[in-house]
């Protein structure tokens, strides 16, 4: 048997779970939103499954490498079903017709999944399928490091050394997203906030609940606005969702409009909140264009500029508080609780896109 070459399945197998694993637990919340994310079952979403599995994926990797035969070939075979249940699924959401953003690695591993995703779980599959090779060999993979020649070891670091090379040289994300951080009330930037950058709103179009068709510009023609881009069936998604009333009362003249990508009807149907104030992104282009997932945000100034923004994740629940807390200095919403009635603002306008 080949020992170096086959000694390096099942450690990749085992570092990628590891990740996997810690990134959930870590977490967790994100693993079940995938869930939701990924149409699996009801009663697998809401089941223990988003809990359990990273401590199983932590499991599977520790028993691949430590455990002698025939447990190591039964423990191979498992992650290998694992990555074939990983990789049905990741096809499967390709077809839903509406991008869908998975944490396949929780937080690591936030993004849209794209053919680039399916290709990275159909090579996962043939890593997997190598590991179960390797188990059938007569020691453990802990065994065979330890009685492993310096040859074996120069060659294993040397494989490192040029993953290691290329991950810093090709990895990450290219480019980012338009502008970062929120801007002041007052038009003019001081400190940290001098460094953002106003951009002119890109062109978008965006679909009302009524069918009609809007630019983001048109959207703004009477004052500025705070795109948040949510999906229904996010998990991170539901505190922004649940307080979109409340939202949309606290922020005064700035309007408030939720982006999904999924049909209204649908969306309006699984979260009634979204109703009277969400808009559809086709094929989520305006969120591609703003680089950012669900659940998101960004705000659209009436001077037809970028007026905050964009963020995504926990960023978003600060976003708005700076937003309002701007608003609130400016003297246009008061500074008390916020009823979803909008008793807690005044119709005073924003000159100044927030």
């Amino acid at each position: 048997m080949l020992v170096a070459p086959l000694l390096l399945p099942p450690l990749v197998a085992a570092l990628l779970l590891v990740v996997s694993g810690v990134a959930k637990v870590r977490h967790p919340e994100e693993t079940r939103s995938a869930f939701g994310e990924l149409r699996l079952p009801r009663a697998v979403t809401r089941s223990p499954a988003p809990v359990l599995l990273p401590w199983a994926e932590i499991v599977l990797a520790v028993a691949i490498v430590v455990t002698p035969p025939p447990f190591a070939l039964a423990a191979s075979v498992v992650v290998l079903a694992l990555f074939v249940a990983y990789l049905v699924v990741i096809v499967r959401a390709l077809g839903f017709g509406y991008p869908v953003t998975c944490s396949c690695f929780g937080r690591l591993g936030l993004g849209e999944v794209t053919r680039r995703t399916a290709l990275r779980n159909v090579l996962l599959v043939v890593v997997a399928a190598l590991g179960v090779w390797s188990a059938t060999a007569d020691n453990s993979v802990a065994a065979r490091l330890l009685d492993a020649s310096a040859q074996t070891w120069v060659w294993l670091g040397l494989v490192v050394l040029t993953v290691a090379v290329v991950v810093v040289t090709f990895g990450g994300a290219k480019g980012g997203p338009l502008t970062r951080e929120p801007v002041t009330a007052g038009g003019t930037d001081s400190g940290e906030e001098a460094d953002y950058e106003r951009q002119p709103i890109p062109f978008a179009v965006l679909e009302t609940e009524d069918g009609q068709t809007v630019t983001m510009h048109e959207l703004t023609s009477s004052g500025a606005v705070l795109l948040l881009f949510l999906s229904p069936s996010c998990g991170s998604c539901l505190p922004v969702i649940e307080r979109l009333p409340e939202w949309d009362a606290g922020l005064g003249p700035v309007s408030l409009r939720a982006v999904v990508w999924s049909p209204l009807d649908e969306a309006v149907a699984a979260q009634p909140h979204l109703a009277g104030r969400v808009l559809r992104d086709p094929d989520a282009i305006t969120a591609r264009i703003f680089r950012v997932g669900t659940p998101g945000a960004v705000l659209l100034g009436a001077d037809g500029a970028l007026a905050g923004g964009p963020v995504q994740g926990a960023e978003v629940l600060d976003f708005y508080e700076d937003v309002r807390a701007e608003l609130v200095e400016a003297g246009v919403v008061d500074d008390g609780p916020v009823a979803p009635d909008g008793s807690a603002t005044t119709d005073e306008s924003v000159s100044d896109g927030r």
